[in-house]
């Protein structure tokens, strides 16, 4: 199937909203399944060429929500685990003049490695954990597809990953999971 335009609007006028509806039921949130929904849209989109033309779009289509809905919602359940994580953390550790040490050599660490990191990989991470945009919004600043941001942070984290192995997990992961937690400890 060859990119057509009115092809195209017409599959987006026609399922946009039942997809949302779909959507919805599983993420409560309207503007989180509006995001998905345009993401599988623009998935289609750039796969139009290679999408087979006989085959049945509308299955892909829903295939494809029902996958992002469902990577939504594992990506949501783990940092909402994180965040719980953290918040016990703050609650059961007394930070000491040696941890605050410790935390800021960490923090200065990850900096020096995500400078470090390849130019636009260290772009995508920083306008993800810094700016708290979304991975469309990087594309779109960017210019790039949602699935590079995804590679470029999930290389971000594999390269940050093995720079603080030697480090406790938790130090690391309040600048990964929450910096505003981090300034806590710190201050």
């Amino acid at each position: 199937m060859q990119q057509n335009e009115d092809a195209f609007t017409t599959f987006y006028y026609r399922y946009y909203d039942l997809m949302c509806r779909k959507a919805y039921r599983r993420i409560p949130e309207e503007a989180i399944v509006e995001e998905i929904v345009q993401d599988v849209f623009l998935t289609f989109w750039n796969k139009a060429a290679t999408l087979d033309a006989g085959g049945n779009i509308s299955a892909w289509l829903y295939a494809t929500l029902r996958n992002k809905v469902l990577h939504h919602l594992r990506t949501e359940q783990t940092r909402q685990v994180y965040i719980r994580k953290l918040e016990q953390l703050q609650k059961d550790v007394s930070i000491d003049a040696q941890d605050k040490l410790a935390l800021k050599q960490t923090e200065e660490e990850i900096h020096t490695i995500i400078q470090a990191l390849p130019a636009q990989c260290r772009e995508a991470f920083v306008l993800s954990r810094y700016e708290n945009l979304s991975y469309r919004e990087i594309a779109e600043r960017m210019d790039i597809s949602v699935n590079t941001v995804e590679k470029h942070i999930g290389k971000a984290l594999t390269i940050l990953r093995k720079g603080l192995r030697d480090h406790p997990v938790e130090l690391w992961l309040l600048f990964l999971a929450g910096f505003e937690l981090a300034e806590k400890f710190i201050k």
